[in-house]
């Protein structure tokens, strides 16, 4: 028979020094010239996630101040809050970041017992009743949420038997790391993908080209039987489609707005495969669309594929880097007439469609991969309330059979 789940707070683990917390160093310990280009990471409120380190925009500090501040070095399965703004997020330190830093607005929250497992712990904070409970805590009419360590130490607890807390996070961890897998696989994909575009039609290395002459013109050698134009003479960009928000509907049609998908419809307006890019609002992402789908009045799509193709023509865009040419709108805006006169090479058909052949299996693998994460995530998310609750049991439920499930 399953033992009871106790019901207590942090506090008590504080109190037996089970539960270590420690404020990241004072503003007079840490300073902006402390930072350097490459060094130690530090983690500060914008790199805290749902459970996870974003890393985008880290910062870094030298040896000689992890050396100075080296009891706020972090340690994988610890907890990072931040004391500022968004305090209903954590991020679990994993072994990839241990020895990162810890940033001068976290908080860390450290396990030592034996009865409380710290993957467990962070599961239970992503549950919406945890995130709501945080955010009442922590506003007091304040313009923005405050953490401190009292706080913390007031978080309900409601705990199984270490066991059983093994057994939950060991199963969450499962979906956690399939996820994780599947994400490196479509970054890998990607990467392979932009890499081949490079050596195709930037070094002109493609199959072959040891028998081709290269030529002069106006944008310098190149093969032979290549060409010269404008970009509106590989491809011809085209604002997208109206479409009032009470018309997009439930349905299995993408629509692509100017950041990505933005909602399904009934109807397609534009045939796959295509190409989106922004051109209202947000600038610079561009979508390789592998389903039929509609493009939003925000994005551009590309009309037509004259002397290019889908995969060619959202390498060509990616390698524009798009969101420098803002119109100068209050809003920024990406006029198609600025950049269809860009000077652009023209390879023949026979490589575009030898490259099409190379690159669209990568994209359709990564298409089928991002689907199985949406699965998976689905299914964790369902999952991560009813277990860290107790409303599911794991007296039978086994971590392989829960990860071939999915």
């Amino acid at each position: 028979m399953a033992r009871p789940w106790k019901v207590t707070t942090v506090q008590e683990f504080a109190d037996k020094g089970e539960v270590e917390l420690k404020t990241g160093p004072f503003g007079t310990q840490l300073h902006a010239s402390d930072y350097v280009e490459q060094g130690t990471p530090v983690i500060n409120v914008r790199n805290i996630g749902f459970g996870s380190v974003v890393p985008e925009k880290l910062e870094f500090i030298d040896t000689e101040t992890v050396a100075r501040l080296r009891s706020h070095l972090l340690q994988s399965k610890d907890i990072v809050f931040g004391r500022k703004g968004a305090v209903e997020r954590h991020a679990f330190i994993r072994d990839e970041q241990h020895g990162w830093f810890q940033g001068s607005d976290c908080l860390r929250v450290r396990v030592r017992s034996s009865a409380l497992n710290p993957r467990f712990l962070s599961y239970t904070l992503l549950t919406e009743s945890h995130k709501q409970w945080m955010m009442n805590q922590c506003s007091h009419g304040a313009t923005m949420a405050s953490l401190n360590q009292a706080i913390i130490c007031r978080i309900p607890l409601r705990l199984p038997d270490i066991g059983t807390q093994n057994r939950i996070a060991d199963i969450l961890s499962a979906y956690d790391s399939l996820i994780e897998n599947n994400t490196r696989r479509i970054k890998v994909l990607e990467q392979m993908a932009q890499m081949l575009y490079r050596e195709w039609f930037v070094n002109f290395r493609f199959p072959g080209h040891a028998k081709v002459k290269m030529v002069e013109s106006e944008m310098g050698l190149i093969p032979q039987g290549w060409g010269v134009g404008s970009l509106s003479d590989a491809l011809v960009l085209q604002r997208g489609f109206d479409l009032p928000k009470d018309q997009r509907l439930e349905g299995r049609i993408p629509i692509y707005a100017a950041t990505g998908i933005n909602g399904t419809h009934n109807v397609a307006k534009v045939k796959a495969p295509g190409v989106v890019t922004g051109r209202s609002g947000s600038l610079g992402t561009v979508n390789l669309v592998l389903d039929d789908f509609w493009p939003l009045n925000t994005a551009l799509w590309v009309k037509e594929f004259k002397r290019s193709s889908a995969a060619h023509a959202y390498f060509i865009l990616k390698e524009l880097k798009l969101g420098g040419f803002n119109s100068g709108a209050a809003v920024p805006t990406l006029n198609r007439n600025d950049v269809h006169g860009l000077p652009t090479v023209l390879p023949p058909t026979s490589v575009l469609k030898g490259f099409d052949e190379h690159v669209m299996p990568m994209f359709r693998m990564k298409e089928t991969l991002g689907r199985k994460n949406s699965n998976l995530r689905t299914t964790r998310d369902m999952l991560l309330p009813k277990l860290v609750s107790g409303e599911v049991s794991v007296e039978n439920l086994e971590k392989e059979a829960v990860a071939h499930m999915v």
